[in-house]
């Protein structure tokens, strides 16, 4: 069995209230398995992984009852587990001020007559402007974490929280109103903490804006063609008959308005782009943009937003047309925090390559509501680790120095081999070899298993 590293061990233990004792040692085992497995990670194969002192007899049965049942039949929760990791994160990161969270959905393909929740979905990876690609597989909504450690060169990095499975019909939730739900149960968790949230133009919805808390502000993406107006409710004429306005004039669309501020020959007034200097997306980039305030009656009833236009001067990227809920919002802190978004692409990346989500083969409801959230608990795990310990250990130092030019310690990768270079040796001692030769072939051994994930 793989000992765990002592750095590692005190923030696995903050997980084990989610638990029940034997659960917490299952877990506890089951993620240092998965860790340490190569190739494909089936259930069957991690299991196996978590015992590699024993050379298993495939013509028995299996002894790994506990492992399959820490999924299907244990009594924990995703959601009870998501609130220790958010402790987790917390405590151990001391995240201060709002906490920004990231919001989107990815497709984990599946297929099988007899796994639960499958449905076709788009296939973001697939599909291209002029062509939508379908898959069959599990939606889920990702709610996570942005951190952004300061003075050092780490960049913002998304650490999932919550996961919610989307299922096809009309009867069934949708995403915003996936993110609805577990948004209210972060709410609930930490009562006095204010929250950004920030998503894409699939969640500037009704559904999750029209009543959103006040203690939530949302950075997103909105149409170019959107209907909005005025705020500025004009003074009803003495005597004139009807209900009251409740909204100004029907203002120019973002697209349009951008259209304005080409024209404009003046400094003064609306409509006038501004260069703002602005870090999106790993580097420094001076930006045109400007902002106006609205209200956008479909979306958000009558509440002013601040819809903020974004232009590239060098065409590198496309108009954006951003808004958020805080009217007094300045231009540069909106632009940088919707680029703060595309850590939560990265995080699915990484989930599925690295951590190779998609790999279990399991078909029962409890086990698919289960395990996927475990996977991205774990590894949020993995990435507090090594932010908080992991990253000042020999291994972390070796690894960095042998990194090529578009390596970076901040990918999940990095961090998975050095997590498992440290439980190797841990694990494995070559200090009682009687020849050079063995010392040799462990060193050969841990070269593998590095190079192997």
């Amino acid at each position: 069995m793989w000992s765990m590293i002592s750095s590692l061990q005190p923030i696995v233990d903050m997980l084990a209230p989610a638990f029940t004792q034997p659960s917490a040692i299952t877990s506890a085992n089951f993620f240092l398995a998965w860790i340490m497995c190569l190739g494909n990670r089936t259930i069957f194969r991690v299991c196996k992984n978590a015992q590699p002192q024993t050379l298993h007899d495939n013509s028995q049965r299996h002894g790994f009852d506990s492992y399959y049942n820490f999924f299907e039949r244990s009594a924990w929760t995703p959601i009870g587990l998501a609130y220790h990791v958010a402790l987790l994160i917390i405590t151990r990161l001391k995240v201060f001020g709002p906490l920004t969270l990231l919001v989107d959905d990815t497709l984990a393909h599946k297929r099988g007559k007899s796994v639960w929740g499958l449905g076709w979905f788009r296939d973001a990876v697939a599909s291209t402007k002029k062509r939508v690609a379908t898959a069959s597989g599990h939606n889920w909504v990702v709610v996570a974490v942005a951190v952004c450690v300061p003075l050092t060169n780490m960049p913002v990095l998304a650490l999932p929280l919550l996961a919610r499975l989307h299922h096809k019909g009309k009867a069934q939730a949708s995403c915003p109103q996936l993110v609805q739900q577990m948004l209210g149960e972060i709410l609930v968790w930490f009562p006095t903490w204010r929250f950004t949230l920030i998503g894409d133009g699939a969640y500037a919805s009704k559904w999750l804006l029209r009543n959103l808390d006040e203690r939530v502000t949302f950075v997103g993406r909105m149409r170019g063609d959107a209907a909005v107006y005025d705020p500025r409710v004009p003074s009803a004429r003495a005597g004139k008959r009807g209900p009251k306005a409740k909204k100004g004039k029907r203002l120019p669309s973002p697209k349009v308005a951008a259209g304005k501020a080409d024209r404009k020959k003046t400094t003064t007034g609306d409509w006038v782009w501004q260069e703002v200097s602005v870090t999106v997306y790993g580097s420094l980039r001076t930006l045109r943009a400007f902002a106006y305030e609205v209200v956008w009656p479909t979306v958000l009833g009558l509440r002013p937003i601040r819809v903020v236009v974004v232009r590239d001067p060098e065409g590198r990227m496309n108009d954006a047309y951003l808004f958020t809920t805080d009217v007094e919002a300045r231009l540069e802190w909106v632009i940088t925090q919707f680029a703060w978004r595309w850590a939560i692409e990265v995080l699915f990346r990484a989930s599925k390559q690295v951590m190779d989500i998609e790999a279990p083969q399991h078909w029962t409801r409890e086990s698919v509501e289960k395990l996927a959230p475990w996977v991205w608990s774990m590894q949020s795990v993995l990435m507090v680790w090594y932010i908080t310990a992991g990253r000042d250990l020999p291994e972390a130092q070796q690894l960095r120095n042998l990194m090529g030019e578009w390596d970076s310690e901040w990918s999940l990768r990095h961090m998975l081999q050095v997590l498992r270079m440290a439980t190797l040796n841990d694990t494995i001692k070559p200090n009682c070899a009687e020849h050079g030769q063995l010392t040799k072939i462990i060193e050969t051994l841990k070269n593998c298993m590095i190079l192997a994930v």
